[in-house]
């Protein structure tokens, strides 16, 4: 049976070495932490309209989900010609942030699971693609900066951005952890790539709003790309960490 056709829970074989010795996660933080990749590919495409480098909803989810701002300042530059990296962040900042304020919320049960994190003294740190500028605003909408302290990573600080894995092997070493002891929860697929480039364990996460329609799908392609073991659901990720043989091996 194909993995894609697995179904995941936390009691399953699949699931019950995951964690072993297993001390540190690493999370991605749009459509992980929170459900925020429908309000950004919204927003995107928009942008793009803006630039002269029009593409519909699903081609923008596609190929830029999980990617930092450079994958789009590259599109545009392509189809136009224009540079418009100094452009871009804030334009396209002012109409996300300006929607964050009101629609950005907190995953389901994201919380349960970081209690559960903290609960079996397994570090966990945010690594993600989004620029700490976005970062700051997220954590201060969604109130889950306490959570995390000083332990946000980001983009900004690597050359290359995922799928290269310089952004999870930067997060490890300042967590002091080595890439096998690290699990990633990611959503998407240059996510999971970077994680597997990492030499870590991933776990796939496909209950955001973006994969509303096409969850069976997304986790086929997470699957394809190398994570681990998918969920839709963040309380089974909860449940999988209190029962698993964590930080031990």
């Amino acid at each position: 049976m194909a993995p894609g056709n697995v179904r995941n829970n936390a009691q399953s074989p699949a699931s019950a070495t995951i964690l072993s010795g297993k001390i540190a996660v690493l999370f991605d933080c749009d459509g992980v932490l929170v459900d925020s990749e429908p309000i950004s590919l919204a927003t995107l495409v928009d942008v793009l309209d803006h630039f002269g480098a029009p593409l519909g909803q699903s081609e923008v989810a596609r190929r830029f989900t999980g990617r930092s701002s450079a994958a789009p300042i590259e599109h545009i530059h392509t189809e136009t010609g224009r540079d418009i990296t100094d452009e871009f962040k804030p334009f396209f900042y002012e109409r996300l942030f300006a929607r964050y304020d009101f629609e950005l919320r907190k995953t389901p049960e994201i919380e349960t699971v970081l209690k559960a994190l903290k609960d079996r003294n397994i570090a966990f740190c945010i690594s993600s693609s989004s620029s700490m500028q976005r970062l700051d605003r997220t954590m201060a909408v969604t109130g889950l900066g306490h959570w995390f302290g000083d332990q946000i990573y980001s983009a900004d600080f690597v050359a290359n951005g995922k799928p290269a894995p310089d952004l999870f092997l930067y997060a490890a070493k300042k967590m002091d952890v080595r890439p096998e002891q690290a699990v990633v929860i990611e959503d998407s697929v240059a996510g999971v790539k970077a994680a597997v480039a990492a030499g870590m364990t991933c776990i796939g996460y496909v209950g955001g709003g973006h994969y509303e329609k096409d969850r069976d799908d997304a986790r086929t392609r997470l699957y394809d790309a190398g994570a681990d073991i998918v969920f839709d659901n963040m309380r089974d990720i909860a449940d999988l960490i209190r029962s698993a043989d964590a930080g031990e091996g």
